[in-house]
């Protein structure tokens, strides 16, 4: 594959339309208006944070796209299978059982199914991670996450 067909494939337009997206999203939102929230965030505050987020790892798969010079195989429908189901699993777990505690098994899921089969660095990342983000919303950002309804801390 030449290096030039390589910006031209599927994957590459896929990337560019990815990374339009979030753009096109974040042009559509800077005009709103919102009502006086005190000293609470704008309503657009984190969805921007997100977008901004979205669009520089787009923008290093169109890179990395427009580089790689080896053909990519897809990944196994089986993955995507799993780590389809486990989203939603999540999405019904978030609130009765609280962020952390479904954050923790979604993240052991997807790891376990992308080919991570070292206990510690599943278990160790699958805690820091959620654990982290809960820190970072529920105390420093004041922004509380879904709690459990069995326990006050998580």
């Amino acid at each position: 594959m030449s290096h030039v067909s390589s910006w031209f494939s599927e994957r590459s337009v896929v990337a560019l339309v990815l990374l339009l997206t979030p753009i096109a999203l974040l042009v559509t939102a800077q005009g709103l208006q919102f009502a006086d929230l005190g000293g609470a965030f704008s309503p657009v505050f984190f969805p921007s944070i997100a977008l901004w987020l979205w669009i520089g790892l787009a923008a290093l798969n169109l890179l990395s796209e427009g580089l790689t010079k080896a053909l990519q195989q897809p990944a196994p429908l089986w993955r995507v299978a799993v780590i389809g189901f486990g989203f939603v699993v999540y999405a019904l777990a978030i609130m009765p059982m609280g962020f952390l505690v479904s954050s923790i098994g979604f993240c052991m899921v997807c790891l376990v199914s992308l080919g991570m089969h070292k206990p510690l660095v599943v278990a160790g990342f699958s805690v820091a991670l959620p654990l982290s983000l809960f820190v970072l919303f529920n105390y420093i950002l004041m922004l509380p996450l879904p709690h459990s309804s069995w326990t006050h801390l998580f």
